[in-house]
Order: C-alpha cells, then structure tokens, then sequence
C-alpha cells in the first residue's frame, strides 16, 4: 500500500512538474488541467472567501499543484498529498480532486484542499511527510478514520459553498 502511495505521488510530481508553470494563471496555485484552471477561475470569481483563501496562497513563499484522479483511498473527494518536494524555503505541495467532480461541489472540495495548503504553508514547510503528518495531528480536528482532517478545512467549504449558493440566487 504504502509503495502504491509513493508511486501515485511521484506520477502526480513528474506530471505536474512537465506541464508545470506554463500553464499557471494564479502565481502559486497551479495545474496543467483545463477543468481544474476552470474552476480555480470561476471559484476566484464567484466566492470572496475562495478568492481570500487563493491571494493568502500567492502571498506565502510555496506552490502547489492541482491535479485530477479517477481513485482516492477512504472513498475521499479530495487530498493534499503528503510529499514534499521543493526546498526549505519554497515548499512544492500537490494537492488532488476526484475527476468525476463538477460544478459548485467541486469548487467546495477545492476550497478545502487549498485551505490545507495554507496551512501547511502557515506552519512554515514541512521537512517531510512524517512531518506534515505531525502538523496536522497538533491541529484542530487531527485524524478521523485515518484521515487527517482540520475543523478549519470543513468551514472553509462551507463558507465558500455557502457564498456560491447565494451567488446563484437572482
């Protein structure tokens, strides 16, 4: 399990890294993918609290890469991968979303994953996975059914689908 771990991990790195900052419309929120820079976009445009969360990203020294798969483990939407790449000063987070998502709920999943990110980048980067595993057991919210989770990431969600839902209102 853990070598499949490793494996999607550098798979999602080598990928990232090709198609890399070409394709970035944000400075240090990425992705190669056209669907996931739509929806960066339209999340940018539509929600304050999205478009907050994204300038706090570009404000911090970091980058991190959005990426699609067809398959998360624990039945999850979304996931910032425990790997660190980068450098001490500039850490390289990668961050995934299940393909089948769309729409506002998509958005919402990746409000979620980039406020890990944020987090992540708060608590100054981490050296290594364990590390990164540690931050996030000391935050709020720690592990839940194996999965590291943080009371913030679920209202940042919230908020940002809350804000899309009445965006959509008349």
């Amino acid at each position: 399990m853990a070598r499949r771990v490793r494996l999607t991990c550098m798979t999602v790195f080598v990928i990232c890294a090709a198609a890399g900052a070409a394709a970035a419309e944000f400075d240090h929120v990425r992705s190669d993918e056209p669907a996931i820079r739509a929806l960066l976009r339209r999340g940018y445009q539509r929600s304050a609290t999205f478009r907050g969360l994204v300038d706090a990203i570009d404000a911090h020294p970091g980058i991190v890469y959005v990426a699609r798969m067809r398959r998360l483990s624990r039945h999850m939407d979304g996931a910032l991968l425990h790997v660190v790449a980068g450098s001490p000063d500039v850490a390289v987070l990668r961050a995934v979303i299940r393909t089948n998502l769309a729409g506002d709920y998509a958005i919402g999943v990746l409000a979620h994953e980039l406020q890990h990110v944020l987090e992540v980048l708060h608590s100054g980067p981490p050296a290594s996975a364990q590390a990164m595993e540690t931050m996030f057991d000391d935050l709020e919210g720690g592990v839940t059914d194996g999965k590291f989770e943080t009371d913030a990431a679920r209202a940042m969600a919230a908020d940002v689908l809350r804000e899309l839902r009445q965006e959509r209102r008349p």
